[in-house]
């Protein structure tokens, strides 16, 4: 015979299963400072193209007014000053992906001890009902 409460618990953890949950159970299985530091070194690298990619265009809309900045201007200058962007952009941009990235193992931890708990119930349910077949 089919136990409804067992099939609504199965039901549930096969929804936290499939698609995103999938992902998210992943997740949850790395220690939070080491999946913060994963997405820390791809955020470096997005980070990187990111600013390239800003820097170029900006480069692109003003041509004919660096035209003539180029002619005369202290070089070692304006390296100082696009390191002390890039520095400034990529430490905002890297305190943001560490707090997503918290954020996110936070939410993955909470629904994978959702998952645990359905399948405690789920073992209980099991587990009891052998016992009942045992003192029958």
């Amino acid at each position: 015979m089919i136990n409804q409460d067992r099939v609504r618990e199965m039901n549930k953890m096969a929804i936290l299963e499939s698609g995103v949950g999938e992902k998210e159970l992943k997740i949850s299985t790395y220690r939070r400072a080491d999946f913060v530091i994963l997405q820390l070194v791809k955020g470096f690298v997005a980070g990187t193209v990111c600013f390239a990619a800003i820097v170029m265009l900006w480069l692109c809309s003003k041509w004919d007014d660096l035209n003539q900045y180029f002619a005369n201007v202290d070089y070692m200058q304006l390296l100082k000053q696009t390191a002390i962007f890039y520095i400034i952009f990529m430490a905002g941009y890297l305190v943001l992906c560490a707090l997503v990235a918290i954020y996110q193992h936070k939410k993955c931890r909470e629904r994978r001890d959702q998952y645990l708990r359905y399948l405690h119930r789920l073992n209980k349910s099991y587990l009891a009902e052998e016992k009942a077949r045992e003192d029958a």
